[in-house]
C-alpha cells in the first residue's frame, strides 16, 4: 500500500464503489485509488474565503461524492459575507455547477442521487441548526425549488451527519455547547495560576469582560436572559473569597439587543459595550455604547463595521466567542484613546477614539491579514503599544506596534501555534495568551522575550484572559461541549 501526506485529515471522500479517493491537497483537488495509487491533480480549488482548522486554511468542506459516483461535491466560502456555496465538479473533464447558495448553510449530505439533507444555521443570533431537505437534478447538478425544513429543533448544534445506503436512515450527532468563565490567582510573576474558582454556576455561554479599577469586581457578558446581556460578579475582599458565587451577579445592560464586550473607560466613570440589533436580518454594523457605571441612559460613543466572534466564523465551537473584529480596547489612564479594530477583506484597520458621545475615529495604522478573523490583539495598559497575533497553524509571532514611534517588533514564540488570543499583563510586561489545538486549548503565561509557562488547559477551547489591575487575579472563559448520536428514520420525501 502506497502512503500519501496529505495537507489535511478531513477533507476526503471514498467513492459509492469504493475505487477512488478524491481529496484535497495544497489548495488542489486529486483523485487517487483505493490503495492510494496513481495519485493525480484533477483541478485547482476555486479562490476566495477560505476555512480555518487545525491543519491551515482550505478553500472548501464537506468533500463527498454523489451517490453515483459521476460528481465531486464540496461547500465553499464566495463573497464578503462568506456565504456557502454548494458545489459539483465532474472530474472526468472539469465541468462545475453550482446546486446551491445559501448564507445559512453548514453541512449537507446525499440521500439519493435526486436528494439532499441540509444542515441549516437558524439566526445569527441563535447558535443552533436544524435538518433541511431539497430535490436535486442529477444531471445539471441544481437544487430544484427550496429547502424544506424536517426538523424544529432548537438548543444545539448537528456536529455531523451519515445516511443508510439506502437514505433512508439518518445519523447525526447533536452538540451542545457553553462557556465558564474562571478566575484564578497569579503567582510568581504570573507563572503561575492557583484557586481557580468558576465565577458562575449557570450553565451557559459566558465570557469575562473588563475589571473594576480595584479589582473587586468583574464585568461579564452572558446569554442567561435569551440574549447576550451585560453583567458584573463582585468577588469579595482579597484573600478572603468563599465558595462562589457568594452573591448573585448584578445586571449592567438587560435589553434585547446582543450586547459584548464590556470595558470600563480610561475615567472608570463608563461601561463601554458593543450593541448588535437581534432583529436585523444582516447585521454589518455594531454600536458601540457607553452607559454610567451606577446608573442612568446608554449612549452612542460610535459605529463600527462587523460583527465579532459568531458561531458562523468560528470552526471550533457553535457560539458567540470572543475573537473576531470590531473589537476595542482601552487604556487604564484617565483622559486617553482608546483604540477600536475593524476587518477588511484582507486587512485589519487600527482606529483610536475618545470614549464619548458622538465621537469620531481616526485610524491609527492598518495591518494585512489572510485571515481577518483570526487576528486577535490588545492595547498595553499603559495605551502605548498594540500587541496582536494572528492564527497561523504552523507557528506563534506576537508583533508589538509602538503607537507613537509607528514602529513594530516580533516576538517568536518558538514551540507554540495557532494562537487564539492575547492580553497584556497588568504592568504590561508580559502577555497571557491561548492557542487552539485538536487535543484541548491552552493558557500560557509569555515574557517579552518569548518565553512561556503553561497555566491552564481546557478541553476544548480557552479564550479572552483578562488580567485584574492589580495583577492578582486572572479571568479567562472555557468551552464545555456535550455531544451525542440519534438515529432518525423515517425522513418525508
Amino acid at each position: 500500500m502506497r502512503t500519501l501526506q496529505l495537507n489535511t485529515g478531513e477533507n476526503a471522500a471514498i467513492s459509492p464503489d469504493g475505487m477512488r479517493i478524491a481529496f484535497e491537497k495544497e489548495e488542489e483537488l486529486w483523485q487517487m485509488g483505493s490503495n492510494g495509487e496513481n495519485p493525480a491533480r484533477l483541478a485547482d480549488l476555486p479562490h476566495g474565503p477560505r476555512f480555518a482548522g487545525h491543519a491551515g486554511f482550505s478553500n472548501c468542506s464537506g468533500l463527498s461524492w454523489s451517490p453515483d459516483g459521476r460528481w465531486l461535491t464540496y461547500l465553499r466560502k464566495v463573497g464578503e459575507a462568506d456565504a456557502l456555496v454548494l458545489e459539483a465538479r465532474f472530474p472526468e473533464d472539469g465541468r462545475t455547477a453550482t446546486i446551491l447558495k445559501d448564507p445559512d448553510l453548514r453541512g449537507y449530505r446525499w440521500l439519493s442521487s435526486t436528494e439532499m439533507v441540509l444542515e441549516r444555521w437558524e439566526a445569527p443570533d441563535r447558535p443552533f441548526s436544524n435538518l433541511w431537505h431539497i430535490d436535486v437534478d442529477p444531471q445539471k447538478m441544481r437544487a430544484l425549488g427550496r429547502p424544506r425544513r424536517l426538523t424544529n429543533w432548537a438548543g444545539f448544534a448537528i456536529e455531523s451527519m451519515s445516511a443508510s445506503r439506502d437514505g433512508r436512515v439518518l445519523a447525526v450527532t447533536k452538540r451542545t455547547d457553553r462557556s465558564d468563565i474562571f478566575i484564578g490567582e497569579l503567582a510568581d510573576q504570573g507563572d503561575r495560576l492557583g484557586q481557580l474558582r468558576r465565577v458562575s454556576l449557570e450553565d451557559r455561554v459566558e465570557w469575562p469582560g473588563g475589571w473594576s479599577g480595584d479589582s473587586q469586581w468583574l464585568l461579564f457578558q452572558s446569554d442567561r436572559t435569551g440574549s447576550m446581556n451585560i453583567f458584573r460578579q463582585r468577588l469579595g475582599p482579597a484573600n478572603r473569597w468563599g465558595p462562589w458565587p457568594s452573591v448573585p451577579p448584578e445586571p449592567v445592560v438587560t435589553d434585547q439587543d446582543d450586547n459584548r464586550g464590556p470595558l470600563l473607560s480610561p475615567d472608570r466613570q463608563w461601561v463601554l459595550y458593543f450593541a448588535w440589533p437581534r432583529s436585523a436580518a444582516q447585521v454589518t454594523t455594531a454600536k458601540l455604547m457607553r452607559r454610567p457605571v451606577g446608573s442612568g441612559r446608554p449612549e452612542l460613543v460610535l459605529e463600527a463595521k462587523g460583527f465579532p466572534g459568531t458561531h458562523q466564523t468560528s470552526y471550533r465551537i457553535d457560539i458567540p466567542t470572543t475573537t473576531g473584529h470590531p473589537a476595542f480596547r482601552c487604556p487604564s489612564q484617565p483622559n486617553s484613546s482608546c483604540v477600536l479594530s475593524e476587518a477588511g477583506r484582507n486587512d485589519v484597520a487600527f482606529h483610536s477614539f475618545a470614549p464619548v458621545a458622538s465621537a469620531s475615529k481616526s485610524e491609527i495604522f492598518r495591518i494585512e491579514a489572510e485571515d481577518p478573523d483570526g487576528v486577535s490583539w490588545d492595547l498595553s495598559p499603559d495605551g502605548s503599544r498594540v500587541a496582536y497575533a494572528d492564527h497561523n497553524w504552523r507557528s506563534a509571532l506576537i508583533h508589538i506596534r509602538e503607537l507613537r514611534q509607528g514602529t513594530t517588533r516580533d516576538i517568536p514564540i518558538p514551540g507554540l501555534a495557532e494562537l487564539s488570543t492575547l492580553a497584556w499583563s497588568a504592568d504590561g510586561k508580559s502577555f497571557f495568551v491561548t492557542n487552539f489545538a485538536v487535543t484541548g486549548s491552552l493558557l500560557f503565561h509569555v515574557t517579552l522575550d518569548g518565553r512561556y509557562r503553561l497555566l491552564y488547559k481546557g478541553a476544548k477551547e480557552v479564550e479572552g484572559p483578562k488580567a485584574s489591575p492589580d495583577g492578582a487575579y486572572l479571568a479567562f472563559g472555557d468551552v464545555v461541549s456535550a455531544c451525542n448520536a440519534w438515529l432518525i428514520e423515517g425522513i418525508p420525501r
